[in-house]
């Protein structure tokens, strides 16, 4: 090719997208025109270079990695493109594979030559067609004959496959990002398809014990609680037509789980079935420190129980469907007195006492909440025995006596209890006022008692 130093392609007889591959490394690489090379691929390129930090998922990155590159070296690179072919997909859509060699001169010294191979797809948009995914990878001596960076197909299955359709689904696993690589077909539960050795080490799993442990299920390699939701959730955006983003857990060989998030996308296998390839990152740190921070803003820091906000949160949630439960409302009595005679590093103390006694006193499915100052709510849900819950609240009231009697007996402080029972889906605002209710009757008849209401829907 002119001004290359090159002879560039072997021959463009029959060769349809030896024109546009020669009009975008000429941009790219001769003429090192960064918006021009732009103006030859699609909006949504993918591009996997040699390099690490080599990826890019749409324009604007592949945008950043030029403009890197081309800093770093401005002056035109040499190339020659060898043992081309190429391949109609469908209508528009074209493979090209070949093998470059390109030339990146060093001041005063001969030339250094590399020699690496492509993978390109192109695509006809508004009459022209635009790179849609490129590829360049280095050859490995490390490989075994039925593995790809390294990917093993599941047995059997890569005598079937031939050298470019291999190549054509490597195209597409290479232009999502790298991580953990798992595929299946897109029916019920999801027969396994791929997996490369990065996801069988993030599992813990040697490829022979993979296979065997999941049964040829990929469904099977998802924690036992998010199946359902991840099912739902893929059938529904491939019945779309539309790649997805999820995320759940995956089981490991020892039994444990990890997160992870896992951009998928719909592809055509070699045997003509429809499959999913999807790319697994582990994300459980991420996930934690998410789930630690949630925890913090929804929990009362004196009292280790949830704040107003997270407990009216997850009563409203669990409370949206019928269900039999029982809630009542709690009011430390003459409290003030604990902390005018006691000071308020006694009344935190007796605050955190009631916090420990409710959580000690109640199952951890039940909602245990400090509504504010000395005021305390608590869910038991389901709960069909409320005389049992009427005696754990009786216990309370005794148990906080012994404890302001020990600690603060000048207070006189007591726990007053007023609640509610029955199954109709209710929000907190609305318990909270029916509870309120019994809670003065309580207080004007006498306090430390407890009363609980039954409240049907109307």
């Amino acid at each position: 090719m002119e001004g290359t130093g090159f002879s560039g392609f072997e021959s463009e007889d029959g060769r349809e997208m030896y024109p546009v591959l020669d009009r975008f490394f000429h941009a790219y690489l001769t003429e090192r025109d960064v918006e021009k090379t732009l103006s030859l691929v699609s909006e949504n390129i993918y591009s996997l270079g040699t390099g690490e930090e080599e990826v890019a998922v749409d324009k604007e990155g592949f945008e950043r990695l030029l403009r890197m590159e081309m800093s770093v070296i401005p002056g035109p690179i040499r190339y020659r493109i060898m043992d081309y072919t190429e391949k109609q997909v469908r209508e528009g859509l074209w493979q090209c594979f070949c093998r470059m060699e390109t030339a990146v001169a060093q001041r005063l010294e001969e030339p250094v030559f590399y020699m690496t191979r492509l993978t390109a797809v192109f695509r006809e948009e508004e009459g022209r067609y635009l790179a849609e995914s490129l590829h360049m990878s280095e050859a490995s001596r490390n490989q075994e004959g039925e593995e790809f960076f390294p990917l093993r197909f599941i047995s059997g299955q890569a005598a079937k496959l031939q050298a470019e359709a291999q190549r054509g689904l490597l195209d597409i696993l290479c232009g999502i990002m790298p991580g953990g690589i798992i595929g299946g077909y897109i029916e019920e539960g999801f027969p396994l398809y791929v997996v490369n050795d990065t996801m069988l080490d993030m599992m813990g799993y040697t490829y022979e014990e993979f296979v065997e442990d999941v049964a040829g299920m990929v469904i099977n390699t998802i924690h036992e609680d998010d199946r359902e939701r991840v099912t739902r959730d893929v059938f529904r955006r491939m019945e779309a037509g539309k790649d997805y983003a999820i995320e759940y857990r995956v089981r490991r060989k020892d039994g444990s789980s990890f997160w992870v998030y896992d951009v998928g996308r719909k592809i055509t296998a070699a045997d003509g079935r429809s499959a999913i390839i999807s790319v697994l990152l582990d994300i459980s740190g991420d996930v934690q420190r998410r789930k630690k921070l949630e925890e913090e803003s929804e929990t009362d820091f004196l009292t280790g129980v949830y704040n107003r906000k997270g407990g009216e949160t997850l009563i409203t949630r669990r409370l949206e469907k019928a269900v039999p439960y029982v809630f009542f409302m709690m009011d430390l009595d003459n409290f003030k007195q604990v902390n005018d005679v006691y000071g308020h590093d006694e009344g935190d103390n007796m605050l955190h006492f009631v916090g420990q006694l409710l959580k000690k006193s109640f199952r951890q499915t039940d909602i245990v909440t400090r509504v504010g100052g000395d005021e305390f709510a608590v869910l038991a849900c389901p709960c069909g025995d409320v005389d049992a819950v009427r005696k754990k609240a009786d216990l309370i009231i005794r148990e906080y006596a012994a404890e302001a009697e020990a600690k603060c007996p000048r207070s006189r402080t007591s726990i007053s209890v007023g609640g509610i029972y029955g199954s109709a889906p209710r929000d907190f605002q609305e318990l909270y006022r029916l509870a309120d209710e019994v809670l003065y009757e309580v207080k004007q008849k006498g306090k430390g008692q407890c009363r609980i209401h039954r409240h049907d829907a109307e």
